[in-house]
C-alpha cells in the first residue's frame, strides 16, 4: 500500500483507538502525524452505546479534537435509514442504551422502548447493545416484529474488546430477538455500506485516497473491501495476526497498533518532503 497517498482515514475505536476509557500507546503521536500531513478522519463505529456528544467528550478526555462532522456510528448510521425510510417522527420501539435511544430521539422519532408495550403500532424496532436486556425487554420487542414491524439492528457484532478482554457483543442482542422471532434483521451498521457511505459523502472523499484502519476483519475490513476502500488491518483488537493471515479477507497490511502505523505515516512523509 502507498501511505503517501492517502487523504483520509476511516478508523474504528474500539481495539484501535481505545479500550474501555484506555487510549491505545501512541494515540497522541498518531493523531500529530495526521495533522502534520493535513490528514482527515473520521470515527466509524458499531460501538452503540454512546451518543455522537458522548464520543466527543470522550476523545477530548484523551487529548483529541474533533467535530460532530467526524463522527459515525452505527446508531446514526440507523437513525438516518429510519428517517429515509419512514420519515421523521415515526413510532420506532428501541431496545438499547443510551447511544441508541436518545439518537433515535434527538433525530426526531417518537421513542419507546423498555419491558411495557407501546401503546400504538410502531414502524420499526430498532435494537442495539443493552447490557441490561431482560426477558420483558425481549419479549415486547419480539412480538412487535412478528406483528409486523421492521427488525433493524445497528450491527451484529458478537464481541467487543473491553479494557479487561473480550466481552458480548451488540451480537447477544440481536441473536436474542432473531432467534425468538426467527425473522433475519436488517443490518445498518458495518459491514454494511451505509455507514461507510455517509463518511465518504461526508467528507466527498475519493475512494482511491481513503483507507479503513480496523482490528475486525468481518466488519471494518470487509467492510471497506465491499465498496473498494484500501484496508489497513492492526492488530490490538479483535482479529489476530493468525487470523489476518489465514482468512479469505485480508487487509492490504498489517500493523501491530497505530503507533506502529504512526511511524510508517511519518517515514513517508518525510519521504516526500526530502
Amino acid at each position: 500500500m502507498d501511505l503517501n497517498r492517502l487523504e483520509t482515514l476511516l478508523l474504528d475505536g474500539d481495539g484501535v483507538l481505545w479500550r474501555g476509557n484506555r487510549p491505545m500507546p501512541g494515540l497522541d503521536r498518531f493523531f500529530e502525524i495526521l495533522r502534520l500531513r493535513g490528514m482527515r478522519w473520521a470515527l466509524l463505529t458499531n460501538n452503540n452505546t454512546q451518543t455522537v456528544g458522548e464520543y466527543l467528550a470522550k476523545l477530548a478526555g484523551l487529548g483529541i479534537t474533533a467535530e460532530a462532522s467526524q463522527i459515525f456510528t452505527s446508531s446514526t448510521a440507523t437513525a438516518a435509514y429510519l428517517k429515509k425510510r419512514y420519515g421523521a417522527g415515526a413510532p420506532i420501539h428501541a431496545v438499547g442504551m443510551n447511544g441508541v435511544l436518545k439518537t433515535l430521539q434527538d433525530a426526531g422519532f417518537l421513542v419507546t422502548y423498555g419491558e411495557e408495550p407501546p401503546g400504538h403500532e410502531v414502524a420499526a424496532v430498532a435494537a442495539g447493545m443493552d447490557r441490561e436486556l431482560t426477558f420483558g425487554k425481549v419479549r415486547v420487542a419480539a412480538r412487535l416484529i412478528l406483528g409486523g414491524a421492521e427488525f433493524v439492528a445497528t450491527n451484529t457484532d458478537g464481541t467487543f474488546p473491553a479494557a479487561d478482554g473480550i466481552s458480548p457483543g451488540t451480537g447477544m442482542v440481536i441473536g436474542a430477538l432473531q432467534g425468538t422471532t426467527g425473522v433475519p434483521p436488517t443490518v445498518i451498521g458495518k459491514p454494511e455500506k451505509a455507514i461507510f457511505e455517509a463518511a465518504l459523502d461526508a467528507f466527498a472523499a475519493d475512494i482511491a485516497t481513503t483507507a479503513m484502519v480496523g482490528d475486525r476483519l468481518e466488519t471494518d475490513i470487509f467492510g471497506a473491501q465491499r465498496l473498494g476502500i484500501s484496508t489497513i488491518g492492526v492488530l490490538s483488537g479483535v482479529s489476530s495476526a493468525a487470523e489476518m493471515a489465514g482468512s479469505e479477507i485480508r487487509p492490504d497490511v498489517v500493523y501491530e497498533s497505530i503507533a506502529e502505523l504512526a511511524e510508517d505515516l511519518e517515514k513517508y512523509a518525510t519521504l516526500e518532503t526530502s
